[in-house]
């Protein structure tokens, strides 16, 4: 199954002009950034895909990029990870991580400057998924400020990359998670908690992807 996703990474690079090689289980891609897929059984016909990420950019910090998938098969469910990668990650990596990135409209760019240090932060697009056609989750528009200002003075200099999910059911139980280069970031986290979101009926997600680079 990993070499399925494999095929289908290489054609999105190669989509975009992008050279790669197959390494293994991992693909080797322009400016030393590696990619690897792994496929990880989450009961039936519903699986965890993660992109195991590295970069001489990333300056030593390894990157992992979880989606889940869903479908009528599990080659069908690897297939929906694959998607929302391409949706909310793909452009981010190629963006930050080589010098091939075009200027895609699905990132956006930020300038995060604290007290001491600063930072190019390049956002993915935020990828919703609800189970009504059209809801989603209201609020991060107003989030996102509060997570700037957070970072800018607390993180400490250099490369960081940060994953902001957050799940609800009817607005009830919720699953949240705020992880700056893999880890929970206490911060963020309490952040995400106070916050006055605004949900739908049924199930309903929102997951953002940034990484920060040293601004020059």
């Amino acid at each position: 199954m990993s070499e399925r996703l494999l095929d289908r990474l290489e054609a999105a690079f190669g989509a975009r002009g992008v050279d790669c090689e197959r390494d293994g289980a991992l693909l080797r891609i322009a400016d030393g950034l590696v990619v690897e897929p792994r496929v990880l059984p989450r009961g039936e016909n519903q699986v965890q895909v993660d992109f195991a990420i590295d970069a001489p950019r990333l300056a030593g910090i390894p990157l992992l990029d979880s989606h889940a998938g869903v479908g009528a098969t599990v080659d069908a469910a690897a297939d929906s990870a694959f998607e929302n990668f391409l949706r909310g990650s793909f452009d981010v990596v190629l963006e930050t991580l080589t010098g091939h990135g075009g200027g895609s409209d699905d990132v956006d760019w930020q300038d995060w400057r604290g007290a001491a240090h600063a930072w190019r932060v390049c956002a993915g697009p935020l990828l919703g998924v609800a189970t009504r056609g059209g809801a989603r989750i209201e609020g991060f528009p107003e989030f996102l400020p509060r997570l700037e200002e957070l970072f800018a003075g607390t993180m400490r200099a250099g490369t960081h990359w940060l994953r902001v999910f957050l799940g609800a059911v009817d607005g009830g139980h919720r699953i949240s998670e705020v992880l700056v280069d893999g880890a929970l970031w206490e911060e963020g986290q309490q952040a995400l908690e106070a916050h006055e979101w605004r949900y739908p009926e049924g199930y309903a997600s929102l997951r953002l992807l940034a990484i920060a680079l040293p601004a020059a």
